[in-house]
Order: structure tokens, then C-alpha cells, then sequence
């Protein structure tokens, strides 16, 4: 037991970091343990978001018009495509078990990130074990990691990312371009293309390499190739994304001006007054701190804010002082974003108040729990007084969790809005598992945009090449045209809907059919709940 502590303890040898492979395989067991709980009650699909993130990505192949422009332009694509070949098994998909395995693997990576980073920047063993606990602790990140939501994908690149610097600027030896572009140039791509948080972190690491290259008396042009070399990558990333979107939109920053594009989405925030954060930095800081509260527990904050303020006075500015800066670039962003009305947040200290996209923050864990395990490794002269401080940190850890699980969805905010979300679509999440049972095959047709209350396809567990909707192409007008020549099953709204997410979330299906008396001849209503109507053709009815 002394030589494995020893080793989980020991200074990074080149590249190896001993025990990185051993909190890898825990990150696994982690993660596994919570995915089964939470597929187990069904509350890893509650999120609307994660269910359209498995339809989106069973779609690039399963639809009537597959192809990579299913990836649309509202989400960035790389989660889209790593559950792809998962969700192309039905059962994996209709469970949403196939973003377990991907969050379960992207936790894993970040915990032995963090380790990586903590084994870096000299934190010893009892240090780096605290963060880990820290990390694996908090319920909100494992919550996250069993869905399909992003988040678990971009915090495992951005602390990659991280780590893959931290390596570069504290190698004994001159790495090279090269190593810099594979070793964090390479996650920093995998970032940019899974959350715009991330290319801010471009910006703060091409930043970190330049102060790192000028302290250590590198020539401007040596410092600039360096950049470059980090920077490579994840431009090229970000070229492919805005081609992509020039090729199938006609407009490169289609995802930032489009009528599906986060502008559009919060436009209707400021329309209705809600978007209080915006211009007011203030109210941003409340409203970004209250969700890393509530996402990180006052336990762990402490024990950053208290490592924080150590090693600001301790380290300064040094690189491995900036090491852990890198890891608030999100936080930043998010706080810049709510500010400029980028993105829209509400917690109790919004204006109005509730929850919604408090989930963000998760990308400050990582960074608390590194600051967490800086805090107790640097006492390693007072042994005895260190394991007391470390008992305590265990029982207050242990209290923490405790404490959460007792009232999650009143005190998680993910949980909360998750919940919500969930119980604001059970009409039509009731009326998608009855769909489940009663069909008996034929095509359905539905608007799957329509105030993002149809995106409900995993619970229905079908091929998605059984429905027409607007991800089909041109042929979805057709089939809106004369649905009974195509489909026998309509789900609609039975009025139009009044308000929604965005102005382009109509239901097309209710535009073009609820005033045809043609449809209501040829189709009758076999189940209603509430506005959702989901209809049959008649046995008489043209085919």
C-alpha cells in the first residue's frame, strides 16, 4: 500500500503521470454507477435537449434525407457525432443508454485531466485526492454525464486541453510544435466543436503560450510558431464549421444569425422583457455565482475560494498559476456572454426567477477542484494537522452529498430544471409512449420543431425513417400537402401554438391541417392530451 501511494503521489516522469491509468478506470466505475441509477428512474432522459441530441445523431444516417447536414446548426456537431455509432442500436437509443457510455467515458477523462493537471502544477497525493473527490462528488457532473446533454463532452476537451498545456510548459525538456498541436492543440478542436466556450479557451491558451515562451527568453518569431502550432488545430475546426454552414445555409455564421441560432432564441427573451441580465453586469455576476453554488455546494467553494487566495499570494502569475487560470476561461465566457445577452441563465437571483441553463457552470467544476486540491497540498510539512484537515474535508464532502440528495430538485438546480422540463412536457411525452404501444406500423408525421415538444423519437423507439418531419427535406412539403398518400399517423398540436422557444417554432403540421376538412375526412383523432392530438387514417382513406 505505501509504494501504490507513493506512485499515485509520485512527480510526473516525461509524459507518464503514475496513477492517471487508475483514475481513469474509477472515472469509468463512477460514471457507470450513476448511469445506471438514472436510466434505472428514466431521469437521464428528462431533458429535452437530450433526447433531440440522440435523434439528431440516429438522423445522420436513419432519415429520408441522411447526410451530415442532419447535424443542422443549432448545436455544434462533435457530441452529435460521438454518439452516432452508438445510437444506431435501437435499444441504446431509445434508453438514451448510448450517452451514457459517452458521458461515462468523457467523466473519466476529466477526472484523469484533472489528476494530470494537479500532478503538473505539484500537488501532491492527499492534494490531488481531494480534488478528485471533489470532482467525483458532485452529483450535478455525474447527473450531466448521464445524458446527452454537452456539457460532459466539452469539459473533457477543455481539461484536456488544460492538461495537455500544463505539460508543455512544465516539461523539463523543450517539447515541440508538434507535441503542443497533438497533445493540447488536438482537445482544444474537439472543444471548438462542441461548445463556443472553447474557443475562448483558444484565445486564453494561445495567450498562456506566449507568456510561457517570453519568460522563458524564446524570440518572438520562436513564441509566435508555438502559438500557431497550438492554434492550428482547433482553427481549422472552426473553418470546417463555418464552411459548413456557407455550404448548406449559404451563410457561414448561419449558426450565429440564423432563425434557429442562439440570437434568435433569446430575441424572444428581450422581446418579452425576461432578458434582465443583459447590459448589466451586476445581475450577470449574481446570477453566474448562485449556479456555481448551487452546481458546486458551498463545501468545494470554499475550499477553492481559500486555495484561490493561497495561491494567488503563494505562485503570483507563474505558469503554473496560469495553469489553473485556463481552467476559469469558460466562466468567463459565460460571464461575458450574460452580459452581452449571449446566453440567457435563470436561477433565484434572476430577474424573473426559475431555472433554466444553469448546467453551464458545470465547466467551473474542474476548475474548483483543482484550486480544492492546491489548498491541502500545501501543507506537507504538518502531516498530523493535514489528515485532520482531510477527515474533516471527507465529512463535509460526505455532508454535502448528503445533503443534495436529500431534496435534489430543490436544491440541485440541474435537477430542477430538468424536472421542469420534464413535467411541462408530460402531456406529450404521455402521448409518445402511447404512440409506442399502439403502433403497429406505417408512417408518422409530425413537426419536430414545434416548440420543442415533439422531440420525443428515443421514447417512441422507432426507425426514424418511419416519420416526416422538417429534417426530411422537400419531400416534408409533399407529405403536408396530401399526408394521406403518405402517412398514416399525424401527431399535431389540435390548435396552434400561441407562443414558442423561437419564431420560427410553429407547428407546420397544424398550419397546414387543423382548418383542412379534407384531413379530418380521411383521419380521425385516436388520442388527445391537453393541445396534442395524435391522429389515424382511416381504414377508407386514399392510400
Amino acid at each position: 500500500m505505501p509504494t501504490a501511494w507513493r506512485a499515485f503521489g509520485a512527480e510526473p516522469t516525461g509524459r507518464r503521470i503514475a496513477g492517471a491509468g487508475w483514475v481513469f478506470v474509477f472515472g469509468l466505475l463512477v460514471g457507470a454507477a450513476a448511469s445506471v441509477y438514472t436510466v434505472r428512474n428514466g431521469t437521464n432522459l428528462e431533458y429535452g435537449d437530450a433526447m433531440a441530441h440522440l435523434t439528431i445523431s440516429r438522423r445522420i444516417v436513419d432519415s429520408h434525407s441522411p447526410g451530415l447536414q442532419q447535424l443542422g446548426t443549432v448545436w455544434l456537431p462533435l457530441p452529435h457525432l460521438l454518439l452516432l455509432p452508438l445510437v444506431m442500436n435501437l435499444w441504446l437509443f431509445s434508453t438514451g443508454v448510448a450517452a451514457s457510455i459517452v458521458g461515462t467515458v468523457c467523466l473519466a477523462i476529466t477526472a484523469t485531466a484533472v489528476f494530470r493537471i494537479m500532478a503538473r502544477i505539484g500537488i501532491d497525493a492527499i492534494g490531488r485526492l481531494v480534488g478528485l473527490a471533489v470532482l467525483f462528488t458532485n452529483l450535478s457532473l455525474l447527473y450531466a454525464s448521464t445524458t446527452a446533454l454537452t456539457e460532459p463532452v466539452l469539459i473533457a476537451a477543455m481539461t484536456a486541453c488544460v492538461a495537455g498545456l500544463a505539460g508543455w510548459a512544465t516539461s523539463s525538456r523543450r517539447l515541440s510544435g508538434g507535441e503542443l498541436a497533438v497533445f493540447a492543440g488536438i482537445p482544444a478542436a474537439a472543444g471548438v466543436l462542441t461548445r463556443y466556450e472553447a474557443w475562448a479557451l483558444v484565445i486564453s491558451g494561445s495567450i498562456f503560450v506566449a507568456f510561457v515562451c517570453l519568460r522563458r527568453g524564446d524570440s518572438i518569431k520562436r513564441a509566435a510558431q508555438l502559438i500557431a502550432s497550438f492554434a492550428a488545430v482547433p482553427a481549422v475546426a472552426i473553418a470546417w464549421w463555418l464552411a459548413y454552414n456557407a455550404a448548406w445555409y449559404g451563410n457561414p455564421l448561419e449558426f450565429l444569425q440564423g432563425e434557429y441560432s442562439a440570437a434568435a432564441f433569446t430575441e424572444v427573451f428581450i422581446d418579452q422583457g425576461q432578458l434582465t441580465t443583459k447590459g448589466n453586469f451586476g445581475l450577470s455576476l449574481q446570477v453566474l455565482s448562485w449556479a456555481i453554488l448551487e452546481t458546486s455546494g458551498i463545501v468545494p467553494l470554499l475550499l477553492a475560494g481559500a486555495g484561490l487566495c493561497v495561491m494567488t499570494v503563494r505562485w503570483g502569475i507563474n505558469d503554473k498559476a496560469l495553469v489553473v487560470w485556463l481552467l476559469g476561461t469558460a466562466t468567463a465566457f459565460l460571464l461575458f456572454s450574460l452580459t452581452t445577452g449571449q446566453h440567457i441563465m435563470v436561477n433565484d437571483r434572476s430577474l424573473p426567477s426559475g431555472a433554466y441553463n444553469n448546467r453551464y457552470v458545470l465547466s467551473a467544476v474542474p476548475w474548483i477542484a483543482v484550486l480544492a486540491g492546491y489548498l491541502l497540498g500545501q501543507w506537507r510539512s504538518l502531516r498530523a494537522a493535514r489528515a485532520g484537515v482531510s477527515v474533516l474535508i471527507a465529512l463535509a464532502l460526505t455532508w454535502q452529498v448528503t445533503w443534495w440528495a436529500a431534496a435534489a430538485e430543490d436544491r440541485m438546480t440541474i435537477i430542477q430544471e430538468g424536472r421542469e422540463v420534464a413535467r411541462a412536457a408530460e402531456n406529450t411525452r404521455d402521448a409518445a409512449r402511447w404512440l409506442a404501444e399502439a403502433y403497429d406500423g406505417g408512417r408518422i408525421l409530425l413537426d419536430e420543431s414545434a416548440g420543442n415538444e415533439f422531440a420525443f423519437q428515443p421514447l417512441v423507439g422507432i426507425r426514424l425513417t418511419e416519420y416526416y418531419n422538417r429534417s426530411s427535406g422537400a419531400i416534408f412539403d409533399e407529405v403536408l400537402a396530401d399526408p394521406s398518400r403518405h402517412v398514416r399517423w399525424v401527431v399535431m398540436h389540435r390548435e396552434q401554438l400561441v407562443s414558442s422557444s423561437t419564431k420560427a417554432s410553429i407547428d407546420l403540421v397544424t398550419e397546414a391541417l387543423a382548418d383542412d376538412p379534407q384531413f379530418f375526412a380521411r383521419y380521425e383523432l385516436v388520442y388527445a392530451v391537453d393541445n396534442v392530438g395524435i391522429y389515424r387514417r382511416t381504414e377508407g382513406a386514399a392510400r
